[in-house]
C-alpha cells in the first residue's frame, strides 16, 4: 500500500476540494497524513516510508510542498482550484495521475532550485532576495561571477529562477524568462548605484554576493525570512542553480505563461 503526503493549509483542509480529494484516496485504499503549512516544514518524515507528496491550496502551498518533496526526494502533485494558480493541477486530473504514477507511466516535469552556499536544505524555486530591514538605509553589495565583481548600491537584489521569473523579479523590471530554461536572473531592487537592470546568466554559473560590514539585513527563500543579519564584518553567499530537481507530475502542471501574459497585456 501507497503512503501520501498531503501538504495544505487550515483554511483548504476545511474545504469541499479536500473532502473530495479524500475520498479518492481512501476510494484507492491509500495510506496518508496532513501536514498544515502553518506548522513547521522541518518535521521529519526521513524515517517514515513516503512514496508520493500532494500539495492542495494555491502556489504558496505548491511552492512549500516543493520544498518537502525535494528533501524527501519524492515525486510531487500539486492540485488547486481557481484560475489565477500557475503550479497547480485542477482536481479533476487527481485519479488520472495517480493511476499513471502507480503504473508508472507518467509525465512529468523538473524543477530546479537556487541553493546558497550548497546548502540543499533550502532550496528557493523561485528566488531568493537579499533586502535591507532599515527602511532610511541603502545596501552596499558586490556581486562577483565570471570573475567579474560589480559593485552595487540598492534596497535589495533578487536571484530569480526562470519558475520565478514572473513573480518578485516581474515587479522589480526583470525579464519574463521561458520557464523550462534552466538559468538565474539578477535583478536590483531599486538601484541606486548604475546597474544593468538585468543580468541572466546559465545554469552553471556561481554567483558571489558579499554584504559589506555594518549592514542590517535580510534573507528570504521563496517569500520566507531564513536569515537577519546585522554583520560586524563583510559577508559572504554563494549561490547556484542545484543539480538536484524535484519532479512534478502532470504535463499541465507546466506554469500557464499564457495567463500571465493575458493578465498584463490587457
Amino acid at each position: 500500500m501507497k503512503n501520501l503526503l498531503i501538504i495544505s493549509s487550515k483554511k483548504y483542509l476545511s474545504k469541499k476540494i479536500s473532502n473530495d480529494i479524500f475520498k479518492i484516496l481512501d476510494k484507492g485504499k491509500f495510506n496518508y497524513e496532513t501536514l498544515q503549512i502553518e506548522t513547521s516544514e522541518d518535521k521529519n518524515y526521513n524515517n517514515k516510508k513516503i512514496d508520493l507528496v500532494i500539495s492542495i491550496g494555491g502556489d504558496g502551498t505548491a511552492l512549500k510542498a516543493m520544498r518537502v518533496a525535494w528533501k524527501l526526494n519524492k515525486p510531487l502533485i500539486n492540485i488547486g482550484p481557481g484560475r489565477l494558480g500557475y503550479l497547480v493541477s485542477s482536481p479533476d486530473n487527481l485519479q488520472l495521475l495517480l493511476k499513471k504514477w502507480q503504473s508508472k507511466n507518467y509525465e512529468s516535469v523538473e524543477r530546479k532550485a537556487i541553493i546558497q552556499n550548497n546548502d540543499q536544505h533550502l532550496p528557493s524555486f523561485n528566488e531568493v532576495v537579499i533586502i535591507k530591514n532599515s527602511p532610511t538605509r541603502i545596501l552596499d553589495l558586490e556581486i562577483e561571477t565570471y570573475q567579474q565583481k560589480v559593485k552595487l548600491r540598492a534596497d535589495g537584489i533578487i536571484l530569480s529562477t526562470s519558475l520565478g521569473s514572473t513573480a518578485y523579479n516581474y515587479s522589480a523590471g526583470g525579464p519574463i524568462i521561458q520557464n523550462d530554461i534552466n538559468v538565474i536572473s539578477i535583478t536590483p531592487i531599486s538601484p541606486f548605484s548604475k546597474f544593468p537592470r538585468s543580468i541572466v546568466v546559465n545554469k552553471d554559473t556561481l554567483i558571489d554576493i558579499s554584504i559589506i560590514k555594518n549592514q542590517n539585513y535580510a534573507i528570504q527563500f521563496d517569500g520566507v525570512t531564513e536569515i537577519q543579519e546585522n554583520n560586524s564584518e563583510n559577508s559572504k553567499y554563494s549561490y547556484s542553480l542545484s543539480n538536484k530537481s524535484v519532479k512534478i507530475l502532470g504535463t499541465d502542471n507546466d506554469p500557464k505563461l499564457e495567463l500571465f501574459l493575458n493578465q498584463i497585456l490587457r
